[in-house]
């Protein structure tokens, strides 16, 4: 990981990658959003919204309280449940990966 990672909530973000549990790739081309639950539900389909995480199929229905650290990136895409107390601090660091996007992209 280097000097240059950074880590939030469990996501880990390098130089050139980004990682969550299982998931991740390259940050090249990421796209990391953070969004209320009732949000992500909009966005995506019905498809992707199963696949993206369990977690989201449960907690998104108006859970109060918390929002999602949501990252997509070519071959991969997770999302993470975050308190809401901790959304500036989220946001700060969707900011960091897709600064690391544009720049390595």
């Amino acid at each position: 990981m280097g000097l240059l990672s950074s880590s939030f909530e469990g996501v880990t973000l390098t130089h050139d990658a980004i990682k969550y549990k299982r998931e991740g790739g390259p940050v090249a081309g990421a796209t990391a959003r953070v969004e209320s639950g009732a949000d992500v539900r909009r966005r995506v389909t019905a498809a992707r919204f199963i696949l993206l995480s369990p977690l989201i199929a449960f907690a998104a229905k108006k859970q109060v309280g918390h929002v999602f650290l949501t990252v997509e990136g070519d071959g991969f895409e997770f999302a993470v449940e975050v308190p809401v107390k901790k959304e500036a601090d989220a946001r700060k660091f969707a900011s960091k990966i897709n600064t690391a996007s544009r720049r390595t992209a």
